[in-house]
This record gives C-alpha cells, structure tokens and sequence, in this order.
C-alpha cells in the first residue's frame, strides 16, 4: 500500500473502565489522568535502534489522541523507522500503564486512515482493525490485527535474544484465534519484582483497590487476568532460556 493515507494505528483502551465510572468517577478519572500522563512520557522518549544505528525521537513519528478512556496513535506514513518507533511506543505506554495500576489492552493495524487536527476528525478502516483486534481479546496484552502481522515480522525484532514479536493463541471470547502478539513480558522483565511464574492473583494485587476484590470478580474478567499471566508466565519462561 502506498496512498498516503495509510499508516501504522493503534488502539488502547482501559478495562472495565465504564464500570469504574459509574462506581467511582474521582477514581476512574485518577486511572485515566494516570495513563495520559504515561502516554505524555513514553511520547518523549528518545530510542537507538542497536541494528540500525539510529536515534529516533518518538513524537516526531507518532502523533497520539485521547478522548474517554482511549488513546489513538498514528504514524504519517507507513515507513519501518515509523512502525518501529510506533511498536516501541505502545509497548512503553503498556508497560508503564500496568505499573502505574492501569489495566489496558492494545491492537495495532495498518491501513487507511484520514485525520483533521483542526476539526478533531479521526477515522478510518485501518482504526477500525485496531480497534477490534484490541477490544476481542481478553487480556492485558498487544495484539497485532492481520493486516500488519506482515511487516512487523520482517523486522526480525529482539531484546536479549528474545522476539518481541511472537505467535499466540489470543484468547477471544469464544475461544481463540492464533495470530502474533508483542512479547511484552521479554521487554520489560528486568522490572519483575516477584519470581516467576506469577498467579493471577497476584498480578491482580495492583488493580484491587479500583475494581475489588479477586475472588470477587465475574468469571469472564477473572479469565482475563489467567490468560494474561499465563502468557506472561510462558514468555518469561522462554526469556529465561535465552
């Protein structure tokens, strides 16, 4: 594709965030104020590339939205120097989002994508593709939609031998569908503070005081903190070997 109106998109949103709203708002917009600050940080980054020998700054490829609990980043071409630094990006906002005691969950596209800053006017079929693949899985985690699960792999991507692009099966709520998934555990295991392999209890331990208890969580959101760890658990075991 080579319109100028295709570039990379992602998604990210905060789980069960509607809920917080309406349970507790000071505290849902606290959680919210949190991640904008995250996105703010991360943007400003400043990243060298060791196989390529270049030092990019973020915020001059990525241009990053917010509006409720969402966050849209989009790059303004579809260049590999872009979707590096639009990789990097998301995975720092997912990391430090999780730090700070906020559950979110992402998905990457590329394709079509039009924007107005001046009339706050954003859309597109490649937005769409993020969107879907981002809010189907149940997780905390990074999805890459099929449109560029392509282009991502061929960048051969590693940190400490590990791919930071790997093949899952993304839990989805009827089951799962296998597809490619950014290794995030391998990224930023040096910040573990606990001894893998991690329950879901325990990696729950952060979000309690906003969403309550573990035990007291319905099934379908307490499988979304298993699926998480237990991709987690298996990436840091492969980490581990490396």
């Amino acid at each position: 594709m080579n319109s100028k109106e295709t570039r990379y998109v992602a998604h990210l949103d905060i789980l069960g965030m509607s809920d917080l709203v309406h349970r507790n708002f000071d505290d849902a917009w606290g959680m919210l104020s949190d991640l904008v600050e995250v996105r703010d940080k991360s943007s400003n980054l400043s990243i060298k590339f060791l196989d390529t020998k270049e030092t990019v700054n973020i915020r001059d490829f990525v241009k990053a939205i917010t509006f409720s609990d969402t966050i849209v980043l989009f790059t303004k071409t579809n260049s590999e120097i872009e979707l590096r630094s639009m990789i990097i990006l998301v995975s720092e906002i997912f990391h430090k989002a999780i730090c700070k005691c906020v559950p979110i969950r992402a998905g990457l596209s590329v394709g079509k994508f039009s924007f107005n800053d001046e009339k706050s006017m954003y859309a597109g079929p490649a937005l769409i593709e993020a969107y879907r693949i981002g809010e189907s899985s149940q997780w905390l985690g990074i999805s890459l939609a099929d449109s560029i699960q392509e282009d991502v792999r061929k960048l051969n991507l590693q940190t400490n031998h590990s791919d930071i692009v790997v093949n899952w099966d993304i839990p989805m709520k009827d089951g799962s569908t296998n597809g490619y998934v950014i290794n995030w555990p391998a990224l930023f295991a040096h910040d573990l503070n606990i001894s893998p392999p991690v329950t879901s209890e325990q990696f729950y331990e952060g979000f309690q005081s906003s969403f309550g208890s573990y035990g007291a969580l319905h099934d379908s959101v307490k499988n979304k903190y298993i699926n998480t760890v237990n991709f987690m658990n298996h990436q840091l075991e492969q980490y581990g070997k490396a």
